[in-house]
């Protein structure tokens, strides 16, 4: 095989000048391309990075500051929720701490009173039904004996109850014209007191003639029938106001009037007070000693009260006296009747002539319902053809002179409506209208000097003169002379 030899290539001159040239020309656009690209970097990185990186900053600290005050918005809303409940906030979260509403006191229960009337028949279950269990009304009505029980409403009377948030929690009855029972209600049990009922007062004094009767006098005063009552009540026991008033009699009283509301709600107490009887004055004085005692003197300190009332009947007449041979208007025979009738409208309160105790308390064909009451020094008084007994007539029961106890009626042999009246003194029956009463005590010495300071206070108001009538008989005539 024939040797190879290598044949070596022989390079001119200007072909390797031309390579080096070459190699230059790239150099030098390489460089050129980095410093284009260089300037186009820094140009970029100076004139708009920076602005992006300005603004992007710029946000952000706008949202930290943002962000900031939406914490520190919300930290106030937190502290002022815990110290009043703002519904408001809850609604609307972007309120400004600006906007926020002032703080409201909490709010007082709304305290709401019934008031009604207690009717025939009503008690505390019937009363309380829906509002207590039937355990706690009988609680609440045991307790209550402490100062007035709650069993003894009596119709008429004004009944309240008091509620907080349709919560019953007090109650109130009015035992009478004078005291109200209050009642607080409460998770420990109850609550109870008496108190005096407010009123506004104004004293007044008063003065009238009698043209027809004592009613028609103080009514044309414009003042009520009960006025007259309470008058009448005081002169009873000197003053037969049945048989002994004439035209031209006069009377003064002075009299406290009582408000409610600005309406008005009765008499309160009648100070004193005078009345002239057929040409005869009577004063009375109302007195209370150092003991709580209390009651009318006249002038001199000695009481009005006497042992027995002259009448039974504030007013009414006499339809029929007493006596030993009278024909009896059923009956139709004659046979005594030792009684004086009163005639009076169904339903007149009959009153206790004297303090006592009640004998007997029954019903039968003459005399229909009555009471029997026995009296000190062997007398007791009857009193018959009621139409109904007050609470107090039960067997054995003490009386005080002038104590309701019964109503007048027509039980029994009774043509009409009356009052049979009669009075025994040791088992035999007696003319009640003979019977000469003697005055109770009069006020103690030691009292007097009190007693007179009363008497000099009124005594400008019903001693000052009075135009008064004088009676003078002519033969069976009377004649009344101005």
């Amino acid at each position: 095989m024939p040797k190879i030899k290598r044949i070596q290539r022989c390079h001119s001159p200007r072909f390797k000048s031309q390579r080096n040239s070459s190699f230059i020309r790239i150099l030098v656009a390489t460089l050129s391309f980095a410093g284009v690209v260089t300037t186009a970097s820094f140009i970029f990185s100076y004139f708009i990075a920076s602005d992006e990186s300005a603004s992007s900053n710029q946000y952000l600290s706008e949202q930290i500051m943002t962000d900031q005050e939406e914490l520190d918005e919300a930290e106030a809303k937190n502290n002022l929720s815990n110290i009043v409940e703002l519904p408001c906030m809850a609604q609307d979260s972007t309120l400004s701490s600006a906007e926020l509403p002032e703080a409201q006191a909490p709010r007082e229960p709304e305290l709401v009173r019934m008031t009604s009337t207690i009717q025939s028949g009503d008690t505390p279950s019937t009363l309380l039904e829906g509002h207590l269990g039937l355990a706690e009304i009988y609680s609440l009505c045991d307790e209550s004996k402490k100062v007035y029980s709650l069993t003894n409403l009596r119709a008429g009377q004004p009944w309240t109850m008091i509620y907080s948030d349709d919560a019953l929690i007090g109650l109130e009855y009015e035992i009478d014209a004078n005291d109200r029972l209050i009642v607080a209600m409460h998770e420990e049990g109850y609550d109870f007191r008496k108190e005096a009922i407010p009123y506004e007062t104004e004293t007044l004094t008063l003065e009238g003639n009698i043209k027809g009767s004592l009613f028609s006098a103080i009514q044309g005063l414009g003042e009520s029938d009960a006025l007259a009552v309470r008058l009448a009540n005081v002169f009873a026991y000197d003053v037969d106001f049945v048989r002994d008033l004439r035209e031209g009699d006069s009377f003064r009283l002075v009299v406290e009037k009582k408000y409610r509301e600005g309406s008005f709600s009765g008499y309160g107490q009648l100070g004193a007070a005078s009345f002239t009887n057929q040409g005869q004055t009577y004063y009375a004085y109302h007195f209370t000693d150092s003991k709580g005692n209390s009651g009318y003197y006249d002038q001199q300190g000695r009481p009005l009260r006497k042992a027995f009332l002259k009448c039974p009947l504030p007013f009414s007449r006499i339809s029929s006296g007493y006596s030993l041979d009278r024909l009896h208007p059923i009956l139709g025979y004659r046979r005594p009747h030792q009684g004086i009738d009163y005639a009076a409208p169904t339903g007149t309160p009959i009153s206790t002539a004297a303090d006592g105790v009640i004998a007997d308390v029954g019903s039968n064909k003459s005399q229909g319902k009555y009471v029997r009451v026995k009296h000190s020094n062997g007398y007791e008084t009857i009193y018959n053809h009621m139409s109904k007994y007050a609470t107090i007539s039960k067997k054995g029961a003490k009386v005080k002179q002038g104590q309701v106890i019964g109503y007048v009626g027509m039980t029994g042999y009774a043509t009409g409506p009356h009052l049979d009246y009669r009075m025994k003194l040791n088992g035999q029956f007696v003319n009640p209208l003979k019977i000469k009463s003697l005055p109770a005590d009069p006020i103690a010495n030691n009292e007097m000097s009190n007693f007179k300071a009363l008497v000099a206070q009124y005594k400008s108001h019903i001693e000052a003169p009075i135009k008064v009538a004088s009676v003078k008989k002519s033969g069976k005539k009377e004649e009344t002379v101005q």
